[in-house]
């Protein structure tokens, strides 16, 4: 089907994932590489569990500042050509009838937009959006600054596009970590302080502390608890989980019990693909230094990279329960 970038399909697809339980798979890609394997990934899930238009959400960053995805998509083009090339790619690849993905239902999302600086980038490419993190946690802003940021945000683009707003800074592997609310000594009260940020700003959906940690890999212990009492406490699934990679694939399957609705990965999924990557040239680099007479110098490291990808991406995908999507 065509990519999603209408606001009412994007809730509609989000009620198909509540209803069956199922978390959204969104993961960060900064290359086509990357894109294509993410693609083929639940593509060759749905198949194998009989799954009719999976769903999922191509993620990338632009000005975000611990990982500028978009800038790293070409040599030597700019942010915003790189990431005109894989919003282009994605209607490409599954937005024309008769495409390689085209039973793949794909919306297309901006992760970790600063509230201020990147307010142009979503203007100008919300027609090209299912959703978009507006993050007012940037900056060292406090609570209340977040709050305000965010709100004047919501009610400018809300029409368009489902908002994602992040009610703390998520913590991040070698940068900074998730600080403490003031005031949320138990997850009752963090409960408390997520239903009052929902309420005040009107975000869509929401990004709370859980445990995990961005760009880290398989260490952190979710907090299921805190996610089932914020989402009591809100009345339905509005949490994304960032940090995905560094929850250990064993506790992901009660995401969609606890209300996460969103579940972002990127670092397992990069690092693996580039461990098969390396090997496989590593293997080679004899044929390579003499000459590979068929040319495939791009695609040995491209093929290992790939199939190591979609590989991660199931063993992700089974360990969330996403099998339930086939009703």
């Amino acid at each position: 089907m065509p990519v999603v970038t209408d606001r009412n399909q994007t809730l509609d697809v989000l009620a198909r994932l509540q209803e069956a339980k199922v978390v959204m798979p969104v993961f960060g890609y900064d290359s086509l590489m990357n894109l294509e394997a993410n693609l083929q990934a639940v593509k060759e899930f749905a198949q194998e569990y009989g799954i009719k238009n999976p769903v999922l959400a191509p993620s990338i960053t632009f000005g975000y500042e611990d990982m500028q995805q978009a800038d790293r998509v070409l040599r030597w083009g700019s942010k915003e050509e790189g990431l005109k090339v894989c919003l282009s790619a994605l209607d490409i690849l599954c937005g024309t009838k008769g495409a390689t993905y085209y039973d793949v239902v794909a919306l297309p999302h901006i992760d970790h937009a600063d509230a201020k600086a990147e307010e142009w980038v979503w203007s100008k490419y919300q027609d090209k959006l299912a959703t978009i993190m507006i993050d007012a946690s940037l900056g060292d802003r406090s609570l209340e600054e977040n709050v305000a940021l965010t709100s004047r945000m919501v009610n400018k683009y809300q029409e368009h596009i489902v908002i994602e707003a992040a009610l703390q800074r998520p913590a991040v592997e070698g940068h900074h970590e998730a600080g403490e609310l003031a005031g949320a000594e138990t997850d009752e009260a963090y409960a408390e302080f997520a239903k009052s940020y929902v309420d005040k700003t009107g975000a869509d959906l929401i990004v709370v502390e859980l445990g995990s940690k961005q760009q880290a890999l398989g260490w952190a212990d979710y907090n299921s608890e805190r996610a089932g009492k914020v989402t009591e406490m809100l009345g339905a699934a509005k949490i994304v989980l960032h940090g995905g990679s560094s929850i250990p694939l064993e506790q992901l399957k009660s995401l969609a019990y606890d209300g996460v609705i969103r579940f972002n990965i990127w670092t397992r999924l990069g690092r693996e693909g580039a461990q098969a990557a390396a090997e496989a040239i590593v293997a080679d680099i004899d044929t390579i230094r003499k000459g590979d007479t068929e040319q495939k110098y791009y695609t040995r490291y491209r093929n290992s990279h790939f199939d190591a990808q979609v590989k991660a991406w199931k063993d992700v995908l089974k360990s969330f329960g996403y099998e339930r999507l086939a009703g």
